[in-house]
């Protein structure tokens, strides 16, 4: 049989199981995801003839299924958060972003450097541990039937992040990129990137998706009472909206990771108490689900036929100590100025998830130039977010039970 007609079969079979895992989720530790890698290590060590799924090898398929998972579930923790943007609101995950991602970035840039990455790659994987997920962090995230009044602290503050630094760390990105294409004679990039990569894109960013939000908004709510003629409400149409955002925003060059989600705050927050905004982000929730179980099966299958053969001790180390010490040390800064308890406050520290957004960013910048150690790069990659999945579910299930 054709190896093709094996994927379908394996994809098909898995999405009709869908439903009935994320009902045994609820009272157990294995969750999707883990049970996603775990099946595709199995599926892909049988003698069925399925390709290995090398991401060096399959670098341009990997790098837009990615990015159509990360857009797609930008939209969907935009769609779910009720509370009204304001500094104040939005202080502790606004830190999240300005503190904590660019101490975990610049942690992990020297610690790699020191355990013998090169400069570019040691920076990159800096930036590429940097984003959390918003979809494998799905369990101690905001709900969407939740208001402003009843969503918590720790589930606020967690998705929030999500949605803010799977765009942010863009420019961080595009710095490892610079410097491995010129190295560190600034004179050739660095006024490219602080205008182009870091204030304009991030600028054009944010008034792309707060003007998209607006219009989309006024297209969904305003306009059918003004005409007095109510289209049919398909849920579908936020993904139709993911898409044209983000396409427009990358046409001008600037960051479509960013516009997504402000969009989708602005969608939401125009009129919270509409049906429709849940009904569309149910759609947005199905979509992603099943775009990030087809990643975790091929990661499952990338590690079935590797087993991180280029990994190091050091390098081992190195993503150890990121989930267990850099990521809570630094996630702890943006909330010691708040009320929260301070089991609140470990439980935002720590469950910086890693997932899809890394895959993502190590993709877009080994297409863009080429880094040395390429293979010990995805292998790292790939057992931060295996061991990501594993403890950061073991913890926000304790989480979800004991503190939410």
């Amino acid at each position: 049989m054709e190896t093709y007609i094996w994927m379908y079969i394996i994809v098909g079979l898995f999405g009709l199981f869908l439903p009935w895992l994320k009902r045994f989720e609820q009272i157990q530790i294995l969750n999707v995801p883990i049970v996603a890698i775990l099946l595709g290590m199995l599926i892909f060590s049988l003698p069925i003839n399925l390709p290995d799924p090398d991401p060096i090898k399959y670098e341009k398929e990997i790098l837009k299924l990615t990015e159509i998972a990360v857009i797609i579930s930008l939209m969907g923790a935009g769609l779910k958060i009720n509370r009204d943007f304001s500094f104040s609101a939005y202080r502790v995950p606004l830190l999240l972003v300005l503190v904590t991602m660019i101490g975990c970035i610049a942690a992990t840039a020297m610690l790699g450097w020191w355990f013998g990455l090169v400069p570019a790659s040691a920076l990159l994987l800096g930036a590429v541990f940097a984003p959390t997920d918003p979809v494998l962090a799905s369990d101690v995230q905001v709900e969407v039937e939740e208001d402003a009044d009843e969503e918590h602290p720790v589930q606020f503050n967690l998705t929030s992040e999500a949605g803010l630094n799977d765009g942010m760390a863009f420019p961080f990105t595009w710095c490892a990129i610079w410097v491995a294409m010129y190295g560190f004679n600034y004179d050739d990039w660095l006024s490219t990137w602080l205008l182009k990569d870091l204030v304009y894109r991030i600028l054009g960013g944010l008034l792309f998706g707060y003007g998209f939000g607006r219009m989309i908004a006024w297209l969904l709510f305003i306009l059918p009472d003004k005409l007095n003629i109510a289209p049919k409400r398909l849920g579908f149409v936020a993904v139709s909206a993911t898409f044209l955002i983000y396409g427009v925003s990358e046409a001008a060059e600037v960051y479509g990771f960013i516009s997504v989600f402000v969009a989708a705050l602005t969608i939401r927050h125009h009129e919270k108490q509409n049906t429709f905004n849940n009904e569309m982000h149910d759609v947005v929730e199905q979509v992603e689900q099943f775009m990030i179980t087809i990643i975790l099966l091929l990661l499952g299958g990338y590690i079935a036929h590797h087993w991180f053969q280029a990994l190091t001790f050091p390098i081992i180390g190195l993503c150890l100590v990121f989930i267990f010490i850099i990521r809570p040390f630094f996630g702890i800064f943006p909330t010691l100025s708040t009320d929260m308890p301070w089991k609140h406050r470990w439980a935002v520290a720590f469950l910086g998830i890693k997932g899809i957004g890394s895959f993502f960013y190590l993709a877009f910048a080994l297409h863009e130039t080429t880094f040395p150690q390429e293979d010990l790069l995805w292998n790292t990659v790939a057992f931060l977010v295996l061991i990501s999945a594993v403890v950061h579910r073991i913890v926000g299930f304790y989480v979800k039970r004991k503190i939410l």
